[in-house]
């Protein structure tokens, strides 16, 4: 044997042993639960950096005040009005209650559990309309026929016979307004062949006119407003057959009685009438407030009159308290459900 030999018989014992193979799944079960506690590390920095910068605000509940009841239906400063200027709606009493106070100025804090009632206004009792015979306050009214037509003197004793209707109902008020009620009308009307004839009775404590044309009704004064086609077109809104004429008894001075007319349109709008009016009318003064008394003539209203005709009609007073201004602050009518601009809450004319 040589060298070669004798060195592998020397070293043939001495090779290192190979460690035998174990199992592996420990390792990969360690580096499974290590990725998985990563995992849940970064999904909660995740959320929480999401809440911090991302996330949007949630919104914020703001109380809303609540307003008194009556807000909102007047306006300071603007009218019931006619002749084509921008109307305010109103709501009217029903014809069981009592007219409404003037509209309470509006609460800028949340009202506490025992902050006290806003105070209310009593409107005062009315006293009795002269003369004597009984005043009616339904919405329909008659018309009787006369076989002779009376005086336009502003003298209402030769009316005496004929039924009188009352503006008992509150159905505007300006924001001004201080509560007292003063104001009453009582009407009676009458016809023929040629005219409408009206005699008014108005009470009220004080006299302020001062003027004309469309604006009479910022004065004392009282008008009527009159469907002449209420069959063929009953309906929310003015048209042409629609008319209003306003009665002013003047002020018993430098401005004489005078009467307007105005006209509903098309688009619904009542504006100043064409061609103007024919009425006649006169006015006297008398202890307690004045009386109208006018003859309208059916061709202003575009009519032929025929027993048994029955038209829309609204009859008002307008009443302002406060000398040397033009401020319509009342209106009453003979039917709770009057508004200028709306037919269908008008009461009904029949010509007897």
């Amino acid at each position: 044997m040589g060298y070669q030999d004798d060195l592998d018989d020397t070293w043939g014992d001495l090779a290192p042993e190979q460690p035998e193979d174990g199992p592996r799944w420990p390792i990969f079960l360690g580096i499974g639960v290590a990725v998985l506690v990563l995992l849940c590390i970064c999904s909660i920095g995740g959320y929480l950096a999401y809440q911090e910068f991302f996330a949007p605000a949630e919104p914020t509940r703001i109380l809303a005040v609540p307003t008194t009841a009556g807000q909102g239906e007047v306006e300071p400063g603007e009218d019931e009005n006619e002749g084509g200027d921008a109307t305010i709606p109103t709501v009217a009493p029903e014809a069981s209650q009592s007219p409404t106070s003037p509209p309470t100025p509006e609460v800028a804090t949340l009202p506490s559990t025992t902050q006290p009632p806003a105070p209310t206004v009593t409107l005062e009792t009315p006293t009795e309309v002269a003369p004597t015979e009984t005043v009616q306050t339904g919405s329909a009214v008659d018309a009787v026929r006369l076989p002779a037509p009376p005086a336009i003197d502003g003298s209402l004793a030769e009316w005496s016979a004929v039924p009188a209707w009352q503006s008992a109902f509150l159905v505007y008020q300006t924001a001004g307004w201080n509560g007292s009620d003063d104001l009453q009308a009582s009407w009676r009307l009458a016809w023929d062949a040629i005219n409408l004839y009206v005699g008014v009775e108005v009470i009220d404590d004080i006299h302020v006119q001062t003027q004309s044309g469309n604006q009479i009704f910022r004065g004392d004064s009282v008008d009527m407003q009159i469907d002449t086609n209420r069959d063929g077109d009953f309906g929310p809104f003015l048209s042409p057959d629609d008319f209003q004429f306003t009665l002013s008894p003047g002020d018993f001075g430098a401005l004489p009685p005078s009467a307007f007319r105005s006209q509903g349109t098309s688009g619904g709008q009542i504006l100043d009438a064409p061609g103007g009016n024919h009425v006649t009318i006169t006015a006297q003064p008398t202890a307690v407030g004045y009386n109208v008394e006018a003859a309208i003539p059916w061709s202003d209203l575009n009519l032929a009159p025929v027993e048994g005709l029955v038209l829309g009609l609204a009859l008002n007073a307008n009443d302002n308290d406060t000398p040397g201004t033009a401020v319509q602050e009342v209106m009453k009518s003979h039917v709770a459900t009057r508004t200028l601009t709306d037919p269908t809450g008008w009461g009904t004319l029949t010509l007897r």
